[in-house]
């Protein structure tokens, strides 16, 4: 995030070098001074975003773990460029024949095409449940362009090209971006809890003026200190004009809290391994097991003699019930193997 803003102002911003040596950073005067206030506008905004995102806003967080690890915004976009590169070729016959088909075709009408690494993700993706992703289901292995018009007539050429360049489009919009190995093992070890997360940076403190007192005028309210959400709606508004904070209650940023984001963003994370007997890709998906602790050890033998006399569906059964004195003949706690 830090890089995405300071790669914003490189355009507003140049290095001049004076005759002694020094370099210094120089406004460039040809920035159209509204374009300047947007931008800052959105460092702001972006900020604002960081920050919330690091007292514990779920919703601000999960935004900032998409971004971070490829799964919506500049990064992804550039994940999913790379695996648009065609396959190189390694004979020169082959060079040739594709530079004469390219060299025939009109640069206009140029249909896009998958690679192999896209068509392994697309078809593995559509096998995946649509729970998985936040974006819409893919449905579709190539376009299926109608032979006919609403006239009738043949379908136009031009169209089928558009056609094609939309769904080519749509189709990567929705694909999930793979990750290397490396980064890939490491978010399974953030996910699983086999990395240790060291926890967030501590906030530095708020400076001081000779005074002794806070630099501003007022002081920066925790959170978490806050009153917990109120049920009453005539307590809710009073305190909302007192704490507008309330609404938006944080949440601690604990490594349980951390491992569930990070699961949820794994199991988005597909990987592209290529295996050389079957000469094809292979793609994983991120999955984190869940076991859950039995709380009986079922090696060791179980006392289940207290449920003697009881049938199948929880009644005492006639023959365990003494007729005398109408009470069950419990024998005492039975070991079962």
């Amino acid at each position: 995030m830090r890089t995405h803003v300071v790669d914003r102002f490189h355009a507003y911003y140049t290095k001049a070098k004076l005759p002694d040596g020094r370099t210094v950073i120089r406004k460039n005067k040809a920035v159209d001074e509204k374009k300047l206030s947007g931008a800052l506008k959105d460092a702001r905004k972006s900020l604002k975003y960081l920050q919330r995102a690091n007292d514990g806003h779920i919703n601000n967080l999960r935004t900032v773990l998409d971004m971070t690890y490829g799964r919506i915004g500049k990064r992804r976009r550039q994940l999913i460029f790379k695996l648009q590169a065609p396959d190189p070729l390694m004979d020169d016959a082959s060079v040739a024949m594709l530079s004469a088909q390219i060299s025939q075709q009109p640069r206009r009408k140029r249909v896009p095409e998958l690679t192999d690494e896209l068509s392994a993700l697309l078809k593995s993706q559509i096998k995946q449940p649509s729970t998985r992703f936040d974006r819409a289901p893919l449905r579709e292995l190539a376009p299926k362009v109608p032979a006919v018009n609403i006239w009738q007539r043949k379908f136009p050429e031009k169209r089928k090209v558009n056609f094609i360049k939309a769904w080519y489009a749509r189709t990567l919009d929705r694909l999930m971006a793979p990750f290397e190995a490396a980064e890939w093992e490491r978010l399974q070890g953030l996910a699983a809890g086999d990395v240790r997360w060291d926890g967030p940076v501590p906030q530095r403190k708020l400076g001081t003026v000779r005074s002794g007192n806070p630099c501003h005028s007022f002081s920066r309210v925790a959170l978490r200190d806050l009153p917990h959400r109120l049920t009453t709606s005539t307590e809710r508004i009073v305190e909302k004009e007192k704490h507008p904070e309330i609404n938006s209650r944080p949440h601690q940023l604990t490594p349980r809290f951390m491992r569930r984001l990070w699961s949820n963003v794994f199991q988005k994370c597909p990987r592209l391994d290529w295996d050389n007997k079957r000469k094809k890709w292979d793609v994983t998906w991120g999955d984190v097991e869940k076991e859950a602790a039995l709380a009986i050890d079922p090696h060791k033998e179980l006392l289940l003699g207290v449920f003697d006399g009881v049938d199948d569906e929880g009644r005492i059964r006639r023959d365990s019930v003494d007729p005398i004195s109408c009470s069950v003949n419990y024998q005492g706690p039975q070991p079962v193997k």
